[in-house]
Protein backbone atom coordinates (compact mmCIF):
# COMPACT_ATOMS: atom_id res chain seq x y z
CA UNK A 1 0.00 0.00 0.00
CA UNK A 2 1.16 3.60 -0.64
CA UNK A 3 1.80 4.94 2.87
CA UNK A 4 4.04 7.73 1.54
CA UNK A 5 1.01 9.78 0.50
CA UNK A 6 0.31 10.66 4.11
CA UNK A 7 3.27 12.06 6.01
CA UNK A 8 1.03 12.15 9.02
CA UNK A 9 1.23 8.36 9.09
CA UNK A 10 4.76 8.78 10.42
CA UNK A 11 4.11 11.04 13.32
CA UNK A 12 2.49 9.39 16.39
CA UNK A 13 3.83 6.03 17.55
CA UNK A 14 4.64 3.89 20.63
CA UNK A 15 7.63 1.85 21.82
CA UNK A 16 7.32 -1.78 22.92
CA UNK A 17 10.11 -4.19 23.89
CA UNK A 18 11.83 -6.62 21.52
CA UNK A 19 10.76 -10.27 21.71
CA UNK A 20 13.42 -12.81 22.64
CA UNK A 21 13.61 -14.80 19.39
CA UNK A 22 15.96 -15.18 16.44
CA UNK A 23 14.31 -12.51 14.30
CA UNK A 24 15.88 -9.14 14.98
CA UNK A 25 13.19 -6.84 13.62
CA UNK A 26 11.80 -4.68 16.49
CA UNK A 27 8.66 -5.88 18.23
CA UNK A 28 6.49 -2.86 17.55
CA UNK A 29 3.11 -4.37 16.74
CA UNK A 30 1.58 -4.65 13.30
CA UNK A 31 0.27 -1.10 13.09
CA UNK A 32 3.45 0.60 14.26
CA UNK A 33 5.64 -1.59 12.04
CA UNK A 34 3.50 -0.70 9.02
CA UNK A 35 3.76 3.01 9.69
CA UNK A 36 7.35 3.19 10.83
CA UNK A 37 9.25 0.77 8.65
CA UNK A 38 12.82 -0.28 9.39
CA UNK A 39 15.28 1.91 11.33
CA UNK A 40 18.35 2.81 9.31
CA UNK A 41 20.82 0.83 11.41
CA UNK A 42 18.94 -2.37 10.56
CA UNK A 43 18.96 -1.78 6.81
CA UNK A 44 21.60 -2.81 4.30
CA UNK A 45 23.29 -0.07 2.33
CA UNK A 46 21.16 0.22 -0.81
CA UNK A 47 22.62 3.51 -2.04
CA UNK A 48 23.50 3.59 -5.73
CA UNK A 49 26.13 6.03 -7.00
CA UNK A 50 25.24 8.18 -9.98
CA UNK A 51 21.95 7.89 -11.85
CA UNK A 52 21.82 4.41 -13.42
CA UNK A 53 18.10 4.58 -14.06
CA UNK A 54 15.97 5.73 -16.97
CA UNK A 55 12.26 6.51 -17.24
CA UNK A 56 10.79 5.00 -20.40
CA UNK A 57 7.35 5.53 -21.88
CA UNK A 58 4.84 3.34 -23.73
CA UNK A 59 1.58 3.97 -25.51
CA UNK A 60 -0.38 0.78 -24.77
CA UNK A 61 -3.70 2.08 -26.14
CA UNK A 62 -2.85 4.51 -28.97
CA UNK A 63 -6.45 4.51 -30.17
CA UNK A 64 -7.51 6.09 -26.86
CA UNK A 65 -5.81 9.47 -26.36
CA UNK A 66 -5.48 10.83 -22.85
CA UNK A 67 -8.14 13.39 -21.82
CA UNK A 68 -6.99 16.99 -21.97
CA UNK A 69 -7.27 17.47 -18.20
CA UNK A 70 -4.61 14.78 -17.63
CA UNK A 71 -2.40 15.76 -20.55
CA UNK A 72 0.69 14.93 -18.47
CA UNK A 73 -0.31 11.24 -18.54
CA UNK A 74 0.29 10.93 -22.25
CA UNK A 75 2.28 7.71 -21.82
CA UNK A 76 2.59 4.81 -19.42
CA UNK A 77 5.94 5.45 -17.76
CA UNK A 78 8.08 2.87 -16.05
CA UNK A 79 11.53 2.76 -14.49
CA UNK A 80 14.50 0.86 -15.88
CA UNK A 81 17.82 0.14 -14.17
CA UNK A 82 20.14 -1.69 -16.55
CA UNK A 83 23.43 -3.51 -16.07
CA UNK A 84 26.31 -3.02 -18.49
CA UNK A 85 26.38 -6.65 -19.59
CA UNK A 86 24.31 -9.87 -19.55
CA UNK A 87 22.03 -10.17 -16.51
CA UNK A 88 18.63 -11.50 -15.47
CA UNK A 89 15.71 -9.09 -15.86
CA UNK A 90 13.18 -8.76 -13.04
CA UNK A 91 9.86 -6.96 -13.40
CA UNK A 92 8.55 -5.35 -10.19
CA UNK A 93 4.88 -4.40 -9.73
CA UNK A 94 4.00 -1.57 -7.34
CA UNK A 95 1.31 -1.68 -4.65
CA UNK A 96 -2.05 0.08 -4.47
CA UNK A 97 -2.02 3.56 -6.01
CA UNK A 98 1.76 3.55 -6.31
CA UNK A 99 3.99 4.55 -9.16
CA UNK A 100 7.40 3.15 -10.03
CA UNK A 101 9.14 5.48 -7.56
CA UNK A 102 7.26 4.73 -4.33
CA UNK A 103 9.29 3.82 -1.21
CA UNK A 104 8.77 0.05 -1.51
CA UNK A 105 9.76 0.10 -5.18
CA UNK A 106 12.86 2.16 -4.38
CA UNK A 107 13.94 -0.46 -1.86
CA UNK A 108 13.27 -3.43 -4.13
CA UNK A 109 14.72 -1.92 -7.30
CA UNK A 110 17.92 -0.86 -5.54
CA UNK A 111 18.38 -4.27 -3.92
CA UNK A 112 17.94 -6.17 -7.17
CA UNK A 113 20.09 -3.76 -9.17
CA UNK A 114 22.94 -3.99 -6.66
CA UNK A 115 22.59 -7.78 -6.77
CA UNK A 116 23.23 -7.72 -10.52
CA UNK A 117 19.76 -7.64 -12.11
CA UNK A 118 18.31 -5.52 -14.87
CA UNK A 119 15.21 -4.06 -13.17
CA UNK A 120 11.97 -2.79 -14.72
CA UNK A 121 9.49 -1.21 -12.28
CA UNK A 122 5.84 -0.88 -13.28
CA UNK A 123 3.17 1.36 -11.70
CA UNK A 124 0.10 -0.17 -10.13
CA UNK A 125 -3.02 -0.57 -12.29
CA UNK A 126 -4.74 1.43 -9.51
CA UNK A 127 -2.47 4.44 -10.11
CA UNK A 128 -3.83 7.37 -12.08
CA UNK A 129 -1.30 7.13 -14.90
CA UNK A 130 -2.02 3.43 -15.48
CA UNK A 131 -5.78 4.00 -15.40
CA UNK A 132 -5.49 6.74 -18.02
CA UNK A 133 -2.96 5.15 -20.36
CA UNK A 134 -3.09 1.37 -20.03
CA UNK A 135 -6.25 0.12 -18.29
CA UNK A 136 -8.79 -1.39 -20.67
CA UNK A 137 -11.60 -1.06 -18.12
CA UNK A 138 -10.40 2.08 -16.27
CA UNK A 139 -12.20 0.63 -13.24
CA UNK A 140 -9.40 -1.18 -11.40
CA UNK A 141 -9.94 -3.79 -8.75
CA UNK A 142 -10.72 -7.00 -10.65
CA UNK A 143 -7.38 -8.77 -10.54
CA UNK A 144 -7.62 -10.88 -13.67
CA UNK A 145 -8.50 -7.88 -15.87
CA UNK A 146 -5.91 -5.60 -14.25
CA UNK A 147 -3.24 -8.29 -14.63
CA UNK A 148 -4.01 -8.77 -18.31
CA UNK A 149 -3.36 -5.06 -18.72
CA UNK A 150 -0.08 -5.42 -16.84
CA UNK A 151 1.00 -8.37 -18.97
CA UNK A 152 0.21 -6.46 -22.15
CA UNK A 153 2.34 -3.54 -20.92
CA UNK A 154 5.21 -5.85 -19.98
CA UNK A 155 5.07 -7.59 -23.36
CA UNK A 156 5.04 -4.26 -25.18
CA UNK A 157 7.94 -2.96 -23.10
CA UNK A 158 9.98 -6.05 -23.92
CA UNK A 159 9.17 -6.23 -27.61
CA UNK A 160 9.41 -2.53 -28.38
CA UNK A 161 12.17 -1.35 -26.06
CA UNK A 162 13.91 -3.71 -23.66
CA UNK A 163 14.81 -6.50 -26.08
CA UNK A 164 16.80 -3.99 -28.14
CA UNK A 165 18.83 -2.60 -25.25
CA UNK A 166 19.27 -5.42 -22.70
CA UNK A 167 21.19 -8.69 -22.77
CA UNK A 168 18.86 -10.86 -20.64
CA UNK A 169 19.82 -14.27 -19.31
CA UNK A 170 16.58 -15.08 -17.40
CA UNK A 171 13.27 -13.47 -16.56
CA UNK A 172 11.95 -13.01 -13.02
CA UNK A 173 8.90 -11.33 -11.50
CA UNK A 174 7.95 -9.87 -8.13
CA UNK A 175 5.52 -7.41 -6.60
CA UNK A 176 4.60 -5.87 -3.29
CA UNK A 177 1.13 -5.84 -1.68
CA UNK A 178 -1.51 -5.61 -4.42
CA UNK A 179 1.33 -5.88 -6.94
CA UNK A 180 2.25 -9.24 -5.39
CA UNK A 181 -1.24 -10.62 -5.99
CA UNK A 182 -1.12 -9.35 -9.57
CA UNK A 183 2.27 -11.02 -10.06
CA UNK A 184 0.59 -14.39 -9.53
CA UNK A 185 -2.01 -13.64 -12.21
CA UNK A 186 0.68 -12.38 -14.61
CA UNK A 187 2.69 -15.55 -14.00
CA UNK A 188 -0.28 -17.71 -14.94
CA UNK A 189 -0.88 -15.68 -18.11
CA UNK A 190 2.74 -16.20 -19.06
CA UNK A 191 2.40 -19.97 -18.58
CA UNK A 192 0.05 -19.85 -21.56
CA UNK A 193 1.67 -17.19 -23.76
CA UNK A 194 5.34 -17.83 -22.88
CA UNK A 195 6.55 -14.34 -23.72
CA UNK A 196 8.98 -14.45 -20.80
CA UNK A 197 8.95 -17.93 -19.28
CA UNK A 198 9.54 -16.59 -15.76
CA UNK A 199 11.98 -18.77 -13.87
CA UNK A 200 10.85 -17.58 -10.45
CA UNK A 201 8.15 -15.30 -9.04
CA UNK A 202 8.11 -13.83 -5.52
CA UNK A 203 4.95 -12.47 -3.90
CA UNK A 204 5.64 -10.02 -1.06
CA UNK A 205 2.80 -9.28 1.43
CA UNK A 206 -0.10 -9.95 -0.98
CA UNK A 207 -3.74 -9.64 0.07
CA UNK A 208 -5.75 -12.82 -0.40
CA UNK A 209 -8.93 -10.91 -1.18
CA UNK A 210 -8.67 -7.35 -2.43
CA UNK A 211 -12.24 -6.77 -1.24
CA UNK A 212 -11.56 -8.01 2.30
CA UNK A 213 -8.34 -6.02 2.64
CA UNK A 214 -9.96 -2.85 1.34
CA UNK A 215 -12.79 -3.25 3.87
CA UNK A 216 -10.23 -3.59 6.66
CA UNK A 217 -8.37 -0.47 5.52
CA UNK A 218 -11.60 1.50 5.12
CA UNK A 219 -12.58 0.52 8.64
CA UNK A 220 -9.38 1.82 10.23
CA UNK A 221 -10.60 5.36 9.70
CA UNK A 222 -14.37 5.05 9.45
CA UNK A 223 -14.86 2.79 12.46
CA UNK A 224 -12.89 5.20 14.66
CA UNK A 225 -14.23 8.55 13.45
CA UNK A 226 -17.95 8.92 14.05
CA UNK A 227 -18.47 12.45 12.71
CA UNK A 228 -16.94 15.30 10.77
CA UNK A 229 -16.21 17.04 14.04
CA UNK A 230 -14.22 14.05 15.29
CA UNK A 231 -12.22 13.97 12.09
CA UNK A 232 -11.39 17.68 12.34
CA UNK A 233 -10.30 17.17 15.94
CA UNK A 234 -8.09 14.29 14.86
CA UNK A 235 -6.61 16.41 12.06
CA UNK A 236 -5.96 19.30 14.46
CA UNK A 237 -4.19 16.90 16.82
CA UNK A 238 -1.93 15.72 14.01
CA UNK A 239 -1.10 19.28 13.03
CA UNK A 240 -0.27 20.13 16.63
CA UNK A 241 2.01 17.11 16.98
CA UNK A 242 3.78 17.96 13.75
CA UNK A 243 4.36 21.54 14.87
CA UNK A 244 5.66 20.50 18.29
CA UNK A 245 8.07 17.91 16.89
CA UNK A 246 9.48 20.32 14.36
CA UNK A 247 9.85 22.97 17.06
CA UNK A 248 11.91 20.69 19.29
CA UNK A 249 14.42 20.21 16.47
CA UNK A 250 14.47 23.93 15.57
CA UNK A 251 13.34 23.01 12.07
CA UNK A 252 16.37 20.79 11.42
CA UNK A 253 14.60 17.55 10.55
CA UNK A 254 15.72 14.85 8.16
CA UNK A 255 12.66 12.74 7.56
CA UNK A 256 13.41 9.06 7.81
CA UNK A 257 13.36 6.07 10.15
CA UNK A 258 15.64 7.62 12.78
CA UNK A 259 13.54 10.74 13.24
CA UNK A 260 10.36 8.68 13.15
CA UNK A 261 11.61 6.40 15.89
CA UNK A 262 12.38 9.42 18.08
CA UNK A 263 8.86 10.74 17.57
CA UNK A 264 7.64 7.22 18.20
CA UNK A 265 9.29 7.14 21.62
CA UNK A 266 8.00 10.59 22.56
CA UNK A 267 4.31 10.21 21.71
CA UNK A 268 3.19 6.76 22.78
CA UNK A 269 -0.21 6.54 21.05
CA UNK A 270 -2.56 3.58 21.15
CA UNK A 271 -3.39 1.27 18.25
CA UNK A 272 -6.60 3.18 17.58
CA UNK A 273 -4.67 6.27 16.53
CA UNK A 274 -2.19 4.24 14.53
CA UNK A 275 -5.02 2.53 12.66
CA UNK A 276 -6.64 5.92 11.97
CA UNK A 277 -3.40 7.18 10.43
CA UNK A 278 -3.15 4.15 8.16
CA UNK A 279 -6.82 4.47 7.26
CA UNK A 280 -6.28 8.11 6.35
CA UNK A 281 -3.43 7.19 4.00
CA UNK A 282 -5.59 4.57 2.29
CA UNK A 283 -8.49 7.01 2.03
CA UNK A 284 -6.31 9.46 0.08
CA UNK A 285 -5.26 6.71 -2.34
CA UNK A 286 -8.81 5.39 -2.75
CA UNK A 287 -10.17 8.89 -3.29
CA UNK A 288 -7.94 9.40 -6.32
CA UNK A 289 -8.82 6.00 -7.76
CA UNK A 290 -12.58 6.41 -7.29
CA UNK A 291 -12.69 9.88 -8.81
CA UNK A 292 -10.56 8.95 -11.82
CA UNK A 293 -12.55 5.76 -12.48
CA UNK A 294 -15.80 7.73 -12.38
CA UNK A 295 -14.59 10.47 -14.71
CA UNK A 296 -12.88 8.17 -17.23
CA UNK A 297 -15.90 5.86 -17.56
CA UNK A 298 -18.45 8.71 -17.36
CA UNK A 299 -20.35 6.78 -14.72
CA UNK A 300 -21.71 10.00 -13.15
CA UNK A 301 -21.30 8.63 -9.65
CA UNK A 302 -19.24 11.59 -8.47
CA UNK A 303 -18.94 13.97 -11.43
CA UNK A 304 -22.03 14.49 -13.65
CA UNK A 305 -21.61 13.53 -17.29
CA UNK A 306 -20.95 16.57 -19.45
CA UNK A 307 -18.96 18.50 -16.88
CA UNK A 308 -15.80 19.76 -18.55
CA UNK A 309 -12.66 19.88 -16.46
CA UNK A 310 -11.06 23.30 -16.22
CA UNK A 311 -8.00 24.51 -14.35
CA UNK A 312 -10.12 27.09 -12.49
CA UNK A 313 -13.00 24.73 -11.67
CA UNK A 314 -14.18 24.37 -8.08
CA UNK A 315 -13.66 20.68 -7.34
CA UNK A 316 -14.54 20.84 -3.64
CA UNK A 317 -17.95 19.12 -4.04
CA UNK A 318 -16.40 16.19 -5.93
CA UNK A 319 -13.54 15.97 -3.44
CA UNK A 320 -16.02 15.73 -0.55
CA UNK A 321 -18.13 13.04 -2.24
CA UNK A 322 -15.05 10.99 -3.17
CA UNK A 323 -13.77 11.31 0.39
CA UNK A 324 -17.04 9.83 1.65
CA UNK A 325 -16.93 6.89 -0.75
CA UNK A 326 -15.47 3.79 0.91
CA UNK A 327 -14.38 0.83 -1.17
CA UNK A 328 -17.70 -0.95 -0.55
CA UNK A 329 -19.56 1.83 -2.35
CA UNK A 330 -16.98 1.99 -5.13
CA UNK A 331 -17.40 -1.74 -5.60
CA UNK A 332 -21.20 -1.88 -5.48
CA UNK A 333 -22.15 1.41 -7.11
CA UNK A 334 -19.40 1.95 -9.67
CA UNK A 335 -17.51 -1.27 -10.39
CA UNK A 336 -20.44 -3.71 -10.44
CA UNK A 337 -22.64 -1.47 -12.64
CA UNK A 338 -19.71 -0.95 -15.01
CA UNK A 339 -19.23 -4.70 -15.49
CA UNK A 340 -22.98 -5.27 -15.83
CA UNK A 341 -23.09 -2.98 -18.84
CA UNK A 342 -21.39 -5.72 -20.84
CA UNK A 343 -22.55 -8.72 -18.77
CA UNK A 344 -25.95 -8.15 -17.10
CA UNK A 345 -25.74 -11.48 -15.29
CA UNK A 346 -22.53 -10.79 -13.44
CA UNK A 347 -22.78 -10.94 -9.64
CA UNK A 348 -20.99 -9.20 -6.80
CA UNK A 349 -19.70 -12.53 -5.54
CA UNK A 350 -18.20 -13.45 -8.90
CA UNK A 351 -16.32 -10.14 -9.04
CA UNK A 352 -15.08 -10.58 -5.47
CA UNK A 353 -13.81 -14.03 -6.42
CA UNK A 354 -11.99 -12.67 -9.47
CA UNK A 355 -10.43 -10.05 -7.18
CA UNK A 356 -8.86 -12.70 -4.96
CA UNK A 357 -6.08 -15.26 -4.93
CA UNK A 358 -8.72 -17.89 -4.18
CA UNK A 359 -9.47 -17.88 -7.91
CA UNK A 360 -5.88 -19.07 -8.53
CA UNK A 361 -5.78 -21.69 -5.79
CA UNK A 362 -5.15 -24.68 -8.06
CA UNK A 363 -2.35 -22.88 -9.89
CA UNK A 364 -0.71 -21.61 -6.70
CA UNK A 365 -0.75 -25.11 -5.22
CA UNK A 366 0.71 -26.78 -8.30
CA UNK A 367 3.46 -24.41 -9.44
CA UNK A 368 6.87 -24.68 -7.82
CA UNK A 369 8.28 -21.42 -9.15
CA UNK A 370 6.18 -19.00 -7.06
CA UNK A 371 7.32 -18.14 -3.54
CA UNK A 372 5.57 -16.16 -0.82
CA UNK A 373 6.87 -13.72 1.79
CA UNK A 374 4.47 -12.48 4.47
CA UNK A 375 4.27 -11.31 8.07
CA UNK A 376 2.31 -12.93 10.88
CA UNK A 377 1.00 -9.53 12.04
CA UNK A 378 0.14 -8.06 8.64
CA UNK A 379 -2.74 -5.67 9.29
CA UNK A 380 -4.55 -6.03 5.94
CA UNK A 381 -5.32 -9.74 6.30
CA UNK A 382 -8.76 -11.03 7.26
CA UNK A 383 -9.12 -13.88 9.74
CA UNK A 384 -7.87 -17.18 8.35
CA UNK A 385 -6.28 -15.73 5.21
CA UNK A 386 -2.69 -16.04 6.34
CA UNK A 387 -3.33 -19.65 7.38
CA UNK A 388 -4.78 -20.29 3.92
CA UNK A 389 -1.68 -18.88 2.25
CA UNK A 390 0.64 -20.93 4.46
CA UNK A 391 -1.29 -24.09 3.66
CA UNK A 392 -1.42 -23.40 -0.10
CA UNK A 393 2.28 -22.53 -0.44
CA UNK A 394 3.71 -24.97 2.09
CA UNK A 395 7.50 -24.85 2.11
CA UNK A 396 7.48 -22.13 -0.55
CA UNK A 397 6.18 -19.67 2.06
CA UNK A 398 8.27 -17.56 4.43
CA UNK A 399 6.13 -16.07 7.20
CA UNK A 400 8.13 -13.63 9.32
CA UNK A 401 6.92 -13.32 12.94
CA UNK A 402 6.40 -9.55 12.66
CA UNK A 403 6.75 -6.55 10.39
CA UNK A 404 3.16 -5.42 9.77
CA UNK A 405 2.31 -4.66 6.16
CA UNK A 406 5.72 -4.29 4.56
CA UNK A 407 7.33 -2.55 7.50
CA UNK A 408 10.23 -5.00 7.39
CA UNK A 409 10.67 -4.83 3.62
CA UNK A 410 14.07 -3.13 3.93
CA UNK A 411 15.22 -5.06 7.02
CA UNK A 412 18.58 -6.69 6.24
CA UNK A 413 17.47 -10.28 6.88
CA UNK A 414 14.40 -9.79 4.69
CA UNK A 415 16.41 -8.31 1.83
CA UNK A 416 18.97 -11.11 1.99
CA UNK A 417 16.24 -13.77 2.08
CA UNK A 418 14.40 -12.19 -0.84
CA UNK A 419 17.53 -12.10 -2.99
CA UNK A 420 18.48 -15.64 -1.97
CA UNK A 421 15.14 -16.86 -3.38
CA UNK A 422 16.46 -15.75 -6.78
CA UNK A 423 19.95 -17.14 -6.14
CA UNK A 424 21.45 -13.67 -5.63
CA UNK A 425 23.02 -11.57 -2.91
CA UNK A 426 24.17 -8.03 -2.25
CA UNK A 427 27.83 -7.11 -2.85
CA UNK A 428 30.10 -7.65 0.15
CA UNK A 429 30.04 -4.74 2.58
CA UNK A 430 26.46 -3.75 1.84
Amino acid sequence: MRWSRALVCWLILVVTPVMADDYGFPQLGGFASTVLGTPSELRPDLSIPGRPFKVLGLDPLPERPSPAYVWYHDKLRYLLLEQDGPAPLIFLIAGTGSSYHGPSMQTLSAAFFLAGFHVAVLPSPTSMQFMVTASTTQVPGVLDDDSRDLYRVMTMAWEQQLSQRLDVTKFYLSGFSLGAAQAAFVSKLDERDQVFGFSKVLMINPPVSLYNSALILDGFLRDNVASGEEFLAFWDELAEVLSEEFATTHGEVQLGPDWLYRVYANRRPDERRLSMLIGLAFAFTAQNMVTMADVLTESAYIVPVGIKARITANVDPYFIVAGRTPFTLYFRELMVPYYRRSDPGITEESLKFRASLNSLEDYLRSTDKIGLVHNADDIIMAEGELDWLAEVFGNRATIWPRGGHGGNLSYRENVESMLAFFGAQLPEGR
